[in-house]
């Protein structure tokens, strides 16, 4: 690994230098002998001129957090965006409903691993399930024995309704937040963990959570105006936005998440915004101020290959941005989204644009490309609350007021 940080040595030297030039030459002697670092005679403002590039160099790095991020993975997947193959035209597969569990209070979340291997799903009564992906049988092949029922762990630790769920990217960490003001993580390779092992706690609720390709990171929103990234290992919180006002969310944040290499979070707010960060820096980089005519922003997230996001408001709306310029690329409209959390979710070859229909309580389904509203499908008898997709299958698990989370998947 190449060396960073210069030797010890002569960061002292430099910094006697620049206190002898500051006037502070016993100060400089003082720190000298404590130290053991030779004195000099030379009195410069080298270290100041030091700073002041690395000043420079780091605002220069923020505002180019935006370009680089999009740079990354521009190849990733058959179904990124700019395919040709893609491009052509999307069909909606012929979803079935393969399975249905239930909670004891509205299904509110739900997440896939980044495998496709776990599913989790929270509820209004506070509790999380862990489902095994394999274990789901087609509606054709009958039913399934009890000792390979999908649900593998129910986990109860939380005092309030989950608001957010996400998998730590190597899938074995479980992390949930909650209005009960904490986020935590479960350990689910553990054979019958049903607590946490670790938490964080504020005095605001959560609404959302992500973590950092990594998985060294954890970001969170909620009804707090800031961005609260939290390191994993450290157990310790620092906040996006701290510098100018104008920076900073004016009302609580709805949903956040990482970009594909990590280096930009995006955060959608009741403000009707949706910024971006760099997330070494924490300095704004960009903001969609009207990103849904004033209304406020619900969710956001990023295309696999992070060149844009996909971002859904109370405008009844789900627009496609560039990230790096902001520019409007398409707007989905002809579905009703009128929660507080209302989301627009890209299918898993990213030639679909899914979303709850509040209208209907069913799945809208748009091509990703043209905007062309395609299909309604899995239908519910009441409102749907949230769905996710499957990263490696043509499949989603919603989750509804009904307190029943299913899994949809194409035909056998």
């Amino acid at each position: 690994m190449e060396e960073t940080a210069a030797p010890r040595e002569e960061v002292l030297r430099l910094i006697l230098c620049q206190l002898s030039a500051y006037g502070y030459a016993n100060l400089s002697q003082a720190v000298a002998a404590h130290t053991k670092v030779p004195m000099t005679a030379d009195s410069n403002s080298r270290l100041a001129e030091l700073v002041a590039l690395g000043l420079q160099s780091e605002r220069q790095r923020s505002r180019r957090a935006v370009e680089s991020s999009t740079d990354t993975d521009t190849a990733a997947t058959p179904g990124s965006f700019g395919n040709a193959d893609a491009r052509r035209g999307a069909k909606v597969p012929g979803y079935q409903q393969w399975y249905k569990t239930k909670h004891k209070g509205v299904a509110t979340m739900a997440a896939f691993s980044k495998d496709g291997r776990y599913i989790a799903t929270g509820s209004a009564d506070a509790s999380l399930k862990l489902i095994e992906v394999d274990r789901v049988r087609s509606p054709s092949s009958g039913s399934a024995r009890r000792e390979d029922k999908p649900v593998i762990r129910t986990m109860y630790h939380h005092d309030a309704e989950i608001t957010g769920l996400a998998f730590h990217p190597n899938g074995l960490v479980l992390a949930s937040c909650s209005a009960d003001r904490t986020v935590k993580l479960f350990d689910i390779s553990a054979a019958h963990g049903k607590h946490s092992f670790q938490s964080f706690a504020d005095n605001f609720a959560f609404r959302s959570i992500a973590f950092h390709p990594s998985g060294d990171y954890l970001a969170a929103g909620g009804d707090a105006h800031e961005v609260r990234l939290y390191s994993v290992r450290a157990a310790k919180g620092y906040l996006l936005g701290a510098g100018p006002e104008a920076d900073r969310h004016s009302a609580g944040i709805a949903q956040v998440a990482y970009s594909g290499c990590g280096k930009l979070v995006a955060s959608a707010s009741g403000d009707g915004s949706v910024k971006l960060w760099d997330a070494v820096g924490g300095r704004c980089v960009h903001t969609i101020a009207r990103a849904h005519d004033g209304r406020a922003a619900t969710a956001v997230s990023f295309s696999r290959n992070s060149k844009h996001i996909l971002t859904t408001g109370l405008d009844s709306c789900v627009r496609l941005w560039e990230t790096g310029s902001g520019r409007l690329v398409q707007t989905y409209s002809g579905a009703g989204m009128d929660a507080a959390n209302s989301q627009a979710v890209f299918s898993h070859d990213e030639a679909l644009v899914l979303a709850p229909d509040s209208r209907t309580s069913s799945v809208a389904c748009w091509d990703a490309h043209s905007a062309r509203l395609l299909a309604h499908t899995a239908e519910h008898s009441q409102p749907i609350t949230w769905i996710a997709v499957s990263p490696s299958a043509p499949a989603f698990m919603s989750c509804s007021a009904d307190e029943c989370v299913r899994y949809w998947s194409a035909d056998a």
